[in-house]
């Protein structure tokens, strides 16, 4: 899913600049920064993706997060 050293993925949903991180150490675990600032955490589980409690990230990025990272 992710390209270059970085285990980054830059994403532009509409004005909305969505930067996705791999979290060292946890295999399923992936930062979201929003508009650099940061938004929460999402984590898959069973198969499907999971905003980590806590997380600010919207329902609309989230969805649109899950489609084309799914």
């Amino acid at each position: 899913m992710y390209k270059g050293k970085k285990n980054q993925l830059i994403i532009n949903i509409g004005r909305d600049l969505i930067v996705m991180n791999a979290v060292d150490g946890a295999k399923d675990l992936h930062r979201i920064v929003v508009n650099s600032s940061f938004a929460g955490f999402i984590e898959k589980r069973d198969g499907q993706y999971h905003r980590v409690d806590g997380s600010e990230i919207n329902n609309l990025i989230f969805a649109e997060i899950c489609q084309l990272i799914a």
